[in-house]
Formats: structure tokens, C-alpha cells, sequence
């Protein structure tokens, strides 16, 4: 599933609210532990400029509205 999210986000990256859509998504179907290693490729690769809300979508903290 993270292979999935890592080729559909990449597809997505040049839309903003795509983007953040499809980082939600990844929120509720990847483990803690895949959220992890999801965040530590996206900050590594070409997504420096959502930085802010890779951070702030994929940590502990962040509550998805049912």
C-alpha cells in the first residue's frame, strides 16, 4: 500500500489540494510505522515545498474528521 500512496502522491504533487487529499488518505490506510517511513521519502525527495504540511498531516497529532 505505501508503493501505492508513494506513486499516486508523486502523480498529484503539482495540485496542492490534491496533494494534501491524497496525504489524508494515506493518514487512514498506512500503519503508524508506514506513515513513518512514507514522511521520512516525502521530506527526502521533491516535496520540500509542502514541507509544512507533510509535517503537520503525518504526525501523531493530526485528527481526520470522520
Amino acid at each position: 500500500m505505501i508503493e501505492l500512496q508513494k506513486h499516486v502522491l508523486n502523480q498529484v504533487h503539482h495540485n496542492k489540494e490534491l496533494f494534501i487529499k491524497e496525504l489524508i488518505k494515506s493518514k487512514k490506510w498506512l500503519s503508524y510505522t508506514e506513515q513513518e517511513n512514507l514522511k521520512e521519502w516525502l521530506l527526502q525527495s521533491k516535496f520540500q515545498k509542502y514541507h509544512q504540511i507533510i509535517e503537520a498531516t503525518l504526525s501523531p497529532n493530526y485528527q481526520i474528521a470522520s
